[in-house]
């Protein structure tokens, strides 16, 4: 319903903010294009590398208000590949791990094993969904979601050949 009607108006940000291992989010999966991207977010804050022009790096579409950084690949028609989630909102499994302490972390998702410990910063791996959880002073800030690159390139492998 418009603004102004009965119902307050749903904020559909939330609800695009479902982390789905190996396929991205609710929203948005890996493979979809930047158009795509833009329908649902809007014009991104700061576009990193875009177009790929250093040649190596993916073009980064940077959304600070929304907590989200999207992932695209140069080589494979600007593919969404990779997603960083900031939001406090994202769920996973119906859980908001953004800003939860290291041991409510451990509590909700037990298969994560610790990779990083500098004494600040801290990076658990959840290597099945791949999922990468970021720490610092011990607190949930940031989730890094990745897709399966086997079946990445044999879907979209070949395109542009």
């Amino acid at each position: 319903m418009a603004k102004g009607g009965i119902f307050p108006e749903i904020n559909t940000v939330s609800c695009l903010m479902n982390i789905v291992p190996l396929v991205g989010l609710k929203s948005i999966e890996f493979g979809d294009s930047k158009e795509k991207a833009n329908e649902l977010f809007g014009t991104s804050d700061l576009i990193e590398n875009e177009l790929g022009h250093d040649g190596i790096s993916s073009e980064v579409w940077n959304y600070q208000n929304q907590g989200i950084r999207l992932y695209f690949d140069p080589d494979l028609e600007f593919r969404l590949w990779e997603i960083s989630v900031t939001s406090e909102t994202a769920k996973l499994n119906r859980i908001k791990p953004i800003g939860f302490k290291e041991s409510e972390l451990l509590a909700h998702f037990p298969r994560i094993v610790l990779e990083v410990n500098d004494g600040i910063f801290k990076e658990y791996v959840d290597q099945s969904n791949e999922l990468v959880f970021f720490l610092r002073n011990n607190i949930g800030k940031r989730i890094d979601i990745f897709l399966n690159l086997d079946d990445y390139f044999k879907r979209f492998g070949d395109v542009g050949n």
